[in-house]
């Protein structure tokens, strides 16, 4: 007796009443026609309207007809009620009015019940204002994001966590020679020779395994590019992952280094070539920073001083001269860092010094000190030169 009088409470009418008016969610009842039949409180809240004021009349009056939809409010319920349970559980975005006149977008879901044998349609809504809102500002901001990307310097591509190319930037088109309608859905190797695929595969996997979120590829050794005619061409590329919704997206900015490659090659090479001139110059010859500190001194610069001590980061007045420590000389020296300050402040200095060994040898020295200037005028080195003149 106890249970059947549970059972009668659990589904009574009243308890269906108060669960239909106590919902939070909006909920219409509507005859096949469309005319509303029920209307619950939370549908008063968020239209406006007494259920006085709408049931018996049309819900169109409640969600008009939109000049984008060709069909009527009535024949979209109809057909999503009669979608399949699982297609039910989505929302149908319609606009509703207010009983002030504004237009709100909700979310309607809608199941078809036969009711005292008659068909009535069961109506939940909801605003999504505020959803619509942020769909709008993040497709915004995806597009803002993605038109700097398109346009930015360096050559960006994207690919998911099969490493297939999912993002190809106007950059990249010019870097590799391929359009991006030609490479999305292309592995990410294909922009690689076939020698560095596996390589790069195994290590791409690596990277998304760990936990740095990224870094830059060259560390491990230089990266070569693929071009669609053929063409290999050294790149520096920086690589970071995201994760969204679980899914793993590796995105690398890549810049084409060819041009620098060439440039530091003909830097080495004039540098090689700079020093067979320096080293192997019958003059002795240095290089100073302003205040006379010893930079680079060459082979003939180094027979005139004695013994193997290390003669960089030495003043060039203070460094061993051949014969200096058996009579040092305090007025020679003197005179060469006097010398030394007068081609720091611009002025080309040239005199003749003596070195001596003792007092029957005596070598003459000319000696010219030559200042470097930057674009400013200023003094950055100070080239010495010294030539036996005896």
């Amino acid at each position: 007796m106890a249970n059947l009088t549970r059972d009668r409470t659990e589904t009574s009418p009243a308890l269906f009443k108060a669960l239909i008016e106590g919902v939070p969610e909006a909920i219409i009842v509507a005859a096949a026609d469309g005319t509303i039949a029920y209307f619950n409180p939370a549908s008063e809240k968020l239209l406006g309207y007494a259920p006085a004021e709408v049931i018996g009349r049309n819900i169109a009056m409640l969600v008009p007809q939109q000049p984008d939809r060709r069909a009527d409010t009535m024949k979209w319920l109809e057909r999503w009620a009669h979608e399949p349970d699982e297609t039910q559980s989505r929302f149908l975005d319609l606009i509703a009015q207010t009983k002030t006149g504004k237009q709100m977008p909700v979310d309607v879901r809608v199941v078809e019940r036969q009711i005292d044998g008659e068909r009535r349609y069961l109506i939940t809504f909801r605003d999504n204002t505020a959803r619509r809102q942020e769909q709008a500002a993040f497709k915004e901001a995806h597009l803002r994001a993605s038109r700097i990307l398109q346009i930015a310097e360096d050559g960006i591509v994207s690919a998911d966590a099969t490493q297939t190319i999912t993002f190809f930037n106007l950059k990249a088109e010019k870097m590799f020679g391929y359009r991006a309608e030609e490479i999305l859905g292309r592995p990410l190797a294909t922009l690689l020779p076939d020698r560095y695929r596996q390589r790069h595969s195994e290590e791409v996997a690596r990277f998304g395994a760990g936990k740095i979120a990224s870094r830059q590829m060259n560390e491990r050794g230089h990266v070569v590019g693929l071009r669609k005619t053929g063409e290999e061409f050294p790149l520096e590329v920086a690589i970071t992952k995201v994760s969204v919704g679980g899914a793993q997206t590796y995105t690398a900015h890549m810049r084409d280094i060819t041009q620098r490659k060439r440039q530091e090659e003909k830097l080495k090479e004039s540098e090689r070539r700079f020093r067979a001139i320096f080293d192997h110059a019958f003059d002795a010859m240095g290089l100073l920073s302003p205040d006379g500190t010893v930079l680079e001194i060459n082979r003939a610069g180094r027979l005139m001083t004695e013994g193997q001590s290390q003669l960089i980061g030495l003043p060039l007045w203070d460094l061993p001269w051949a014969g200096s420590d058996l009579e040092p000389d305090d007025a020679a020296r003197q005179r060469l860092k006097n010398a030394i300050a007068e081609a720091t402040k611009g002025e080309s200095v040239r005199y003749t010094a003596e070195l001596r060994r003792s007092d029957s040898d005596v070598r003459k020295i000319d000696i010219s000190l030559t200042p470097v200037k930057d674009e400013l005028g200023h003094v950055i080195y100070i080239v010495p030169e010294g030539r036996d003149v005896t």
